[in-house]
């Protein structure tokens, strides 16, 4: 019909663990009347044409308005367990499966953080939450869920401001992942086209990130890259043109 409008794209995730996380959240949506936005490592695995490994737990944005209450609250209080600070375990027919929220308040903007890493986790976040779009998840024997999910711009955006506060085999998937998106035939061009046109700080901030994980310690970012399997082969000069294309897409 004319005029009427596309459906999202769908993506086709397949295994178990990767089922427990599709039928988790609609139950996080039912318990806390809340959107759920993708972001973290099932964002990325959505987004990619060709994903390159399997993650084990939801990572949902939180955008707190006014008095919204917080949706970490509100799942621990229908009876999910505590998870570490931001996290909480939900029952789902395929398992267990760990939800981690990550909150932004109006009174974070207010004033926004000094610190560099502080202020690109705030605007990073709020960025990704005003700009995910639909998609359509699939996942074993369970009915398509749609859901908000982060695009590859802001992803590539909160990758790097994760990456001084990660664990060693962390950090290095999040070298990973952003080294996916900037390459993926999916993503490559909304990344670039995306945080080119970034707000002004979001792109000083990512650049001061970029600066320092793909060149002054691009020996270091390639060495963790290598401990993975998927990042076995990365090389120092691979880590230095994952740095161009970053600084020519940021400045």
């Amino acid at each position: 019909m004319s005029g009427s409008q596309s459906p999202p794209p769908s993506v086709d995730l397949a295994g178990s663990s990767m089922s427990a996380l599709v039928h988790a959240i609609p139950i996080a949506i039912e318990r806390t009347g809340r959107a759920v936005v993708l972001i973290g490592g099932l964002a990325v695995v959505c987004r990619l044409s060709s994903p390159y490994r399997a993650t084990t737990d939801v990572d949902t944005v939180d955008r707190r308005r006014g008095d919204d209450p917080s949706q970490l609250d509100l799942l621990l209080s229908s009876g999910a367990k505590q998870a570490g600070p931001a996290g909480a375990l939900i029952e789902t027919p395929a398992g267990t499966v760990r939800v981690d929220v990550l909150e932004v308040k109006d009174s974070d903007y207010e004033p926004l953080p000094e610190d560099p890493s502080d202020r690109l986790h705030v605007l990073a976040h709020g960025w990704a939450d005003t700009t995910a779009t639909p998609m359509i998840l699939r996942a074993d024997n369970l009915d398509a869920v749609e859901v908000r999910v982060a695009e590859p711009g802001p992803l590539v955006a909160m990758k790097l401001q994760n990456l001084p506060n990660r664990p060693s085999d962390k950090e290095a998937t999040d070298l990973l992942d952003i080294s996916r998106l900037l390459l993926d035939q999916s993503t490559a061009r909304q990344v670039r086209s995306q945080l080119a046109t970034a707000p002004r700080q979001i792109r000083e901030d990512a650049l001061l990130h970029a600066d320092l994980w793909f060149r002054r310690n691009a020996r270091t970012s390639a060495s963790k890259m290598k401990q993975l399997p998927e990042g076995r082969d990365t090389t120092i000069d691979d880590v230095k043109f994952y740095g161009e294309l970053l600084f020519e897409t940021l400045r």
